[in-house]
Formats: C-alpha cells, sequence, structure tokens
C-alpha cells in the first residue's frame, strides 16, 4: 500500500468519526496530524541568476516546452532556501509559522527543482482554501514573489495534502 492509500484510508475513517461522534480536541489532532504535509508544492524552471554557457538541455521532440532547470540550478535553489531569506514571503499567521523544504518534484515526465510550503496549522490552511475565494490569489502572490526572487524562468504550483 502506498503513502496516498494510506492517507485515503486514514482520511475516511477520520470522516466517519468525525460524523458519528462531532468533533472534539482528539479528533482535530489526529486531522492535523494527517494533514501535516498539505501545503503548496512549487515547481521551478531554470534561474536567470545562474550563469550559462549556452548548454542548457533542451527538447527537440517539443519546441515549445518550457527549458527545464539542471543541476546549477537545483544547488541555487537549495542554497536560497537554506538561507530562510525568502521564507517570510509565505507568512500568513491564520496558517500559523511557515516552513519551506526543497523537494524534487516531476514536470511533463522530467525530474525538476521545487519547494514544498507547509504552515503549523494546515486545517487553517486548507479550510480557508475550501471557504476564500482570495485563496488562490494569495498563493499566486507568495508563489510568484519567490519565484521573481529567486529569478525563475516559469513556476507552477498546486495545492497538494499528501
Amino acid at each position: 500500500m502506498d503513502k496516498y492509500e494510506q492517507f485515503e484510508i486514514e482520511q475516511r475513517t477520520l470522516m466517519r468519526a468525525l460524523e458519528t461522534d462531532g468533533p472534539s480536541e482528539a479528533l482535530a489532532a489526529r486531522l492535523k496530524a494527517l494533514y501535516r504535509d498539505a501545503g503548496v508544492v512549487i515547481a521551478l524552471g531554470p534561474s536567470r541568476a545562474v550563469p550559462r554557457d549556452e548548454d542548457r538541455p533542451s527538447d527537440e521532440t517539443d519546441p515549445d516546452a518550457l527549458p527545464m532547470a539542471d543541476d546549477r540550478d537545483m544547488d541555487y535553489y537549495i542554497r536560497a532556501l537554506d538561507s530562510g531569506a525568502l521564507t517570510p514571503i509565505f507568512a500568513h499567521a491564520p496558517w500559523g509559522e511557515v516552513s519551506l523544504r526543497y523537494e524534487a518534484l516531476v514536470m511533463d515526465d522530467k525530474v525538476c527543482p521545487g519547494l514544498r510550503a507547509c504552515w503549523t496549522d494546515p486545517l487553517a490552511f486548507l479550510a480557508e482554501g475550501k471557504a476564500d475565494e482570495g485563496f488562490s490569489a494569495r498563493i499566486e502572490g507568495m508563489v510568484g514573489a519567490f519565484g521573481r526572487m529567486v529569478s525563475a524562468e516559469w513556476w507552477r504550483w498546486q495545492v497538494r495534502v499528501v
């Protein structure tokens, strides 16, 4: 059984408990633990801040494909995350403290550098995402600011719970 299947089983169990027994602190703690990895994942393209010798990998089979980052970009993004200087971009007090971590993501069947932003109150984060029409605009603003600060040629994001 993979991680997502385990997640789905636990989620169904907790939703049944919520319907049957109603909300409780214990159930809220279990939900928070289940959704601990809920957040935004951001795939990043090459950075214009990384020196190039015009040896960037290209996709000759699809000329419209986005240029993909290489090892130099990955190193640059990891250093930017490790510095902690860009973490405040993702600050949003109702969701708690934010943590950023590097994550390799697959996009267009290729591995690309990325990051995951997770907040200490994943339930507040998910609830706002479901209820607030400005949620996507807020996330887009955060991701766009981050992408511009690291000079990424492109970025894509999505909310993930696992």
